[in-house]
């Protein structure tokens, strides 16, 4: 079995994501710009998504290999 380590992808596209969504937002404050600024907002929060979940993929993936090398060295 293959093994990817996502992780480090994972944590990139969730610093991003939540960087676009963030600053959109802020920039949206201020005058009634929401609705040109949701999709920017939208993509952001997505992308936070994606990112959380190949990470938390990652994690599972380490856990699974971790268990499975402390059950041969038994």
């Amino acid at each position: 079995m293959r093994d990817f380590n996502t992780g480090p992808a994972g944590m990139l596209m969730m610093l991003v994501g939540l960087l676009l969504a963030a600053s959109s937002a802020w920039t949206a404050v201020g005058p009634a710009t929401w609705l040109e600024s949701l999709p920017s907002i939208f993509i952001g929060l997505a992308l936070v998504a994606v990112g959380y979940s190949l990470v938390s993929r990652a994690r599972r993936q380490r856990q699974a290999s971790e268990s499975s090398d402390g059950a041969e060295g038994d």
